[in-house]
């Protein structure tokens, strides 16, 4: 009797002690992911506006792809109080510290490196990007193969032109992404404009999910975030003006 009582006994602890074991077999595995440089890894999104000590106020756009291993490229484009920069492609590398902060330096043949910093982002939601030190925005994951220049969209846009610009409106899309049918209400200070009939054309996207639009009297480089959005960003000198479309 005594000796079926001690089998049972050891019997019992085993399995205590294989319970405890598999428990942390899948804590681990739970626990396990990307880590270090490898944490930041694909194509994103990002936009910022902010005020430039030599530029003025200014606005930015781009698409950076990181290769998990300390490396990145991409392209932007930047409205500055000195005239627009566009389509300017960059390379770069980053560091990512102990909190998951991750700090990139960008350069794009000018000789002066730009720092961008961002926590690591996650697939789902969009995180604080600082760009240089002077201007704040967003930054996701692009998912730029979802986008057509097709269906109806609102848009929202702001800036400044003589004054504050304000300016919001919705569009349909036609054979080629001509506007087929459109509206805007456009503010400029104590000047406004709402067109009921706008025109223009919104480009497919192309290299980085980077396209261009026309939208009323306005040119545009656009960013696709995802299928249902994209980022605006102003082309002309004499106005900085910036904003996102979305599908409706």
């Amino acid at each position: 009797m005594r000796s079926v009582l001690c089998l049972v006994a050891v019997s019992f602890a085993g399995c205590i002690l294989g319970a405890c074991g598999g428990s942390s077999s899948t804590q681990q595995k739970a626990n396990s992911g990307p880590t270090g440089l490898a944490q930041l890894s694909g194509t994103f999104a990002f936009s910022a506006n902010g005020t430039d000590p030599a530029d003025g106020d200014y606005f930015v756009a781009g698409s950076i792809t990181a290769d998990g291993k300390g490396g990145v490229t991409g392209i932007e484009d930047l409205n500055l109080g000195s005239g627009v920069d566009s389509n300017v492609p960059f390379t770069g590398t980053y560091q990512i510290d102990s909190s998951n902060s991750v700090l990139v330096t960008l350069s794009d043949g000018t000789g002066t490196p730009t720092i961008v910093t961002f926590p690591v982002p996650s697939a789902s939601s969009s995180v604080k990007v600082t760009y240089n030190g002077t201007a704040t925005g967003t930054l996701q994951t692009q998912a730029s193969t979802a986008f057509s220049n097709s269906g109806s969209f609102n848009f929202t846009l702001n800036g400044e032109g003589q004054a504050t610009v304000m300016a919001s409106g919705s569009f349909t899309l036609g054979a080629g992404g001509a506007i087929a049918k459109g509206s805007e209400q456009y503010q400029d200070g104590t000047f406004s404009r709402n067109t009921s009939s706008l025109t223009g054309v919104v480009g497919p996207a192309f290299s980085q999910g980077r396209g261009t639009a026309v939208i009323g009297s306005n040119l545009f480089s656009y960013y696709v975030v995802s299928a249902n959005q994209i980022i605006l960003a102003g082309l002309e000198d004499s106005t900085l003006l910036y904003g996102t479309a979305s599908k409706q």
